[in-house]
């Protein structure tokens, strides 16, 4: 059974509809067939063990893509590579799988003038270890639609919740969350549609990282023209960025950084 046959067809439509815009309907096509094959290739290193719990060992893939032709390796690169954007493929598709990686998991894309193939890939137990990256700046999120006190929040603290009400207590009247972004009961009829604790957003090694709490009308990510769902109850959450439209409910968020 393929593992990402579900979420797939999201996927590739975002990729089709991203590479047709930067290079072409010709390249896309030719784009999007090395990018299912990659996926496929990855798909087949997923290990079922105990209890049916899938697993993926590997702490970092390097793809290498194939060209004699330099400015089609130039646009390999800038497909693959630029932005992550394979490795965020890659790691939604194992998200979505319920798959686990292990932590530090990351993709490397390279390109190469000679090989037998139009692709290889290495896997390595050993994560991928990043280069320094320059200081960038605190994450902020812009309301694009539903009522906040605020229309602009700056993602400052490790935790920042998210939801409807300023605060949640149980029976006895104990306050067991507050939520930082708050869309007011009543204000908006979008609000309606965010749940009390509806998602949290977790700072982690310099990374946002967006997390459904069991809401009740989702979480989703707007990216490139692809909604990306974000799983109730994964722990890992969807890693932000630049310009990415968060959807709790109907009410919308815009990150920027």
């Amino acid at each position: 059974m393929n593992l990402f046959s579900k979420i797939e067809e999201s996927i590739e439509r975002g990729f089709r509809k991203w590479t047709e815009r930067m290079f072409g309907p010709a390249d896309s096509s030719e784009l999007l067939l090395v990018h299912r094959a990659i996926l496929e290739s990855i798909e087949s290193r997923v290990q079922t063990v105990a209890r049916g719990k899938r697993i993926f060992p590997y702490g970092r893939v390097t793809v290498t893509l194939v060209s004699a032709d330099p400015d089609r390796r130039a646009i390999y690169q800038a497909a693959f590579g630029e932005g992550g954007r394979l490795e965020s493929d890659v790691q939604e598709a194992l998200d979505s799988a319920g798959c686990e990686t292990p932590r530090g998991f990351g993709v490397e894309v390279k390109t190469s003038e000679t090989g037998d193939k139009n692709f290889t890939i290495e896997y390595s137990a050993e994560a991928l270890k990043r280069a320094a990256e320059p200081a960038r700046g605190v994450g902020r999120l812009i309301v694009v639609t539903g009522k906040t006190a605020q229309g602009e929040y700056a993602l400052q603290k490790a935790l920042t919740n998210l939801g409807r009400m300023a605060e949640l207590t149980d029976t006895e009247h104990r306050v067991v969350r507050r939520n930082d972004v708050v869309f007011e009961e009543g204000g908006d009829e979008r609000n309606a549609t965010v749940s009390r604790s509806h998602a949290h957003i977790r700072l982690d090694s310099g990374e946002y990282r967006l997390c459904d709490d069991g809401s009740e009308f989702g979480t989703r990510v707007l990216r490139d023209g692809r909604a990306i769902e974000v799983p109730a109850g994964n722990r890992r959450g969807e890693r932000l960025r630049t310009g990415d439209e968060i959807f709790l409910g109907r009410a919308c968020l815009r990150f920027e950084r």
